[in-house]
């Protein structure tokens, strides 16, 4: 009788023993599914939130959140999904003989304030400017606070080593003239091109290199669009 009783204890531990296992490989298989999934999830918000538009008439929302990545010179910061790319852009163009310069990435948008109101102060102080002046004028160059693409991360100005100055002059450079080239394999496009500014609202920038994930700026170098008509064209706004 004793020897049954236990058998059945035996059993008893055995099955529970089963079930447990079961459980936890179940509950593995959830847990593997939901993490698959969150990062699916994050993966199509990321690459659906590239070709965002921001501008004059496209203003950033406010709680826009932006994840940033610090680059090695400490100089500026971009948003951790170009980050990548970027270096390898960058680094392809210097073993080419470039020589590169990151002047400016993330902005926040007080940041941004500040820089427009600079420029609009200069152009009053130079120029004899009344202040509805010096905004328009500022304003094809410097956006206001919410219409500038350095807030969401996904833009960078790059200058010339030997050239940093943010004028034409930059278009003379090498390091221009590789990236004018090259820069849609790496997902980039030139953001502010000279015969789109009727489009853009923006005089020409040869500094001014915007990430849209490689499917897009490889359609909007081919089809030579701005990211404007790019957008329109796929109806995603």
């Amino acid at each position: 009788m004793k020897k049954k009783i236990k058998m059945t204890i035996i059993c008893s531990i055995m099955a529970l023993g089963v079930c447990f296992s079961s459980a936890r490989h179940a509950e593995g298989l959830q847990t593997e599914e939901y993490r698959k999934e969150k990062i699916q999830n994050v993966e199509e918000k990321q690459k659906n939130s590239l070709p965002i538009l921001v501008n004059r008439t496209h203003m950033l929302s406010e709680d826009y959140q932006v994840s940033l990545h610090t680059l090695k010179s400490g100089r500026c910061a971009v948003a951790e999904e170009i980050y990548e790319d970027l270096s390898r852009m960058l680094t392809d163009g210097s073993q080419e003989g470039c020589s590169f310069v990151v002047a400016s990435g993330y902005r926040s948008r007080e940041r941004q304030k500040e820089l427009l109101e600079e420029d609009i102060q200069n152009l009053m102080d130079e120029q004899n400017m009344t202040y509805e002046q010096a905004w328009e004028e500022s304003v094809k160059e410097t956006m206001p606070p919410g219409c500038s693409e350095h807030e969401t991360g996904l833009a960078v100005d790059i200058v010339s080593a030997e050239y940093q100055l943010l004028d034409e002059g930059q278009e003379d450079t090498a390091e221009y003239q590789w990236l004018k080239e090259n820069c849609w394999k790496y997902g980039f496009i030139l953001r502010y091109p000279p015969d789109k500014t009727d489009i853009t609202g923006i005089n020409y920038e040869p500094w001014h290199f915007r990430y849209v994930g490689a499917e897009a700026a490889q359609e909007i170098t081919e089809q030579g669009l701005t990211l404007e008509e790019y957008i329109s064209l796929h109806n995603l706004i």
